[in-house]
């Protein structure tokens, strides 16, 4: 089972959302991942949550 971990909220999915997205699509890259597969938006209460798997944020945050 893949853990998730939070790295932004936003209230909707605006330019600001996706460019954050596309950002870390980019790092995923770097690193040969599928950024598909290791990130994604979750919607809660309040808006959206953008989210990455474990290992990429290893990888993000020099681990």
């Amino acid at each position: 089972m893949t853990t998730w971990i939070e790295m932004a909220r936003f209230a909707e999915l605006d330019d600001r959302a996706k460019k954050e997205a596309n950002r870390l699509a980019e790092y995923a890259l770097d690193v040969a991942l599928d950024p598909a597969l290791v990130i994604r938006f979750e919607e809660i209460e309040d808006g959206f949550r953008l989210v990455i798997d474990e290992d990429l944020y290893k990888f993000y945050q020099g681990i």
